[in-house]
């Protein structure tokens, strides 16, 4: 019975010392439809897998030059390649052999011999679950992109609310406040215009009046077009910024 391949592109890093078991292995693979690569060493594989991270990595565990569990181990712990699938390949089937490989982070354990059929159902189940793991993510990562776009649509109408607040006390501040505003206005500019009779400190004050009321009535029009610019004052507190720059002084109008 033929399985179909998890994916069409799915790319397996055979890492066997053995040219004739290698070469068997990468058949049976290649019939399947797989992409295959094969590796000699610990370092030939260390160098391909940073080359390249494939899809599955079948690692035998014995090598002249080290045992493959400490290779694997290696792997499994480098963010980079952690979830790398690992399925070990030995001619070692005691339990205890069985138990180390997949404690040192090995995915799945096939002892040497192994039956062809079993051997791809194995490497068809371990793709299948790194399909699903990355359905998941693509899944999971979709849901984070949409809940940014909620709560950044959350900020937009939190921030058209308070724009229509501020519309609304701005007309309720301009009905009560600009008929007095330019009473004062009007009678500091009358005064000034007889400063002559006046001493200096009283000069003063009264110019401090009329540049205080003109600042109040800057502000005051500024609400009639007020935009959504936030200013944090002190750290967590959004204020809107009302700032006109500096006010306009006009001089003091006749008597």
């Amino acid at each position: 019975m033929r399985l179909p391949t998890p994916f069409p592109s799915a790319r397996i890093l055979v890492a066997e010392d053995d040219p004739v078991q290698a070469a068997l292995i990468c058949d049976l693979l290649q019939k399947e439809g797989y992409r295959v690569e094969s590796r000699t060493t610990m370092a030939e594989t260390r160098d391909a897998v940073r080359a390249g991270i494939p899809d599955l990595l079948l690692l035998d565990r014995m090598f002249p030059e080290g045992d493959g569990c400490l290779l694997c181990q290696e792997l499994k712990a480098s963010p980079a390649t952690q979830g790398l699938p690992i399925i070990m390949l030995t001619a070692r089937d005691r339990v205890e052999d069985r138990v180390e490989g997949l404690l040192q982070g090995a995915d799945d354990y096939i002892p040497k011999p192994f039956h062809p059929r079993e051997f791809l159902a194995r490497v068809h189940s371990c793709l299948r679950t790194l399909v699903l793991q990355r359905e998941i993510k693509q899944q999971a990562d979709e849901l984070a992109r949409k809940n940014q776009i909620l709560l950044e649509t959350q900020e937009r109408l939190i921030r058209s609310e308070r724009l229509a607040a501020i519309g609304e006390i701005g007309l309720a501040i301009r009905h009560e406040i600009n008929n007095p505003l330019g009473t004062i206005l009007g009678f500091v500019d009358l005064l000034l215009v007889q400063s002559d009779s006046f001493s200096e400190p009283v000069r003063k004050k009264l110019d401090a009046i009329r540049r205080a009321t003109i600042r109040i009535r800057d502000v005051v029009r500024r609400l009639e077009e007020v935009e959504d610019r936030s200013v944090e004052y002190v750290p967590g507190l959004q204020m809107t910024d009302l700032n006109t720059g500096k006010a306009e002084d006009p001089a003091p109008g006749p008597a």
